[in-house]
């Protein structure tokens, strides 16, 4: 009992200095990590989002010819928000595949896949009217 007090008497340290010292580190890590978590995230939803609504605009042409141009125009209007370096490091590219020729062809499933850079791809599909 006594060595117990002799030790906790020539104990000078902070115990607020201690906890930062040893949990700073720890918690500067986690938040890093959360940060990239919470950005890889909203990349994931961005580029769902714009699939859906590249494909959304492809099937709602009023014709064919229409049809890709219009799907065309989501992305660009979604490039035009974006900042420079984001254009150039995240290129963002449209490819759309039809279950069966002709795609306005009524039942028919059309499937748009971006790309955004290298590690992203999202896919949305969509079925043209029946009674087009």
């Amino acid at each position: 009992m006594r060595v117990t007090r002799v030790i906790f008497k020539k104990s000078s340290g902070s115990a607020i200095a201690e906890f930062l010292i040893f949990t700073l580190p720890f918690f500067t890590a986690f938040l890093i990590i959360l940060t990239h978590v919470q950005y890889k995230a909203m990349t994931i939803i961005e580029s769902n989002n714009l699939a859906r609504q590249a494909v959304r605009a492809f099937v709602t042409s009023p014709n064919d010819n229409l049809a890709l141009t219009r799907a065309n125009q989501v992305i660009d209007i979604y490039r035009s928000t974006l900042s420079s370096s984001a254009k150039a490091s995240r290129p963002i590219s449209l490819e759309i595949t039809c279950q069966r020729n002709p795609c306005f062809s009524p039942g028919n499933r059309v499937t748009a896949t971006i790309k955004v850079g290298d590690s992203q791809k999202a896919n949305a599909s969509e079925f043209v009217d029946l009674w087009r």
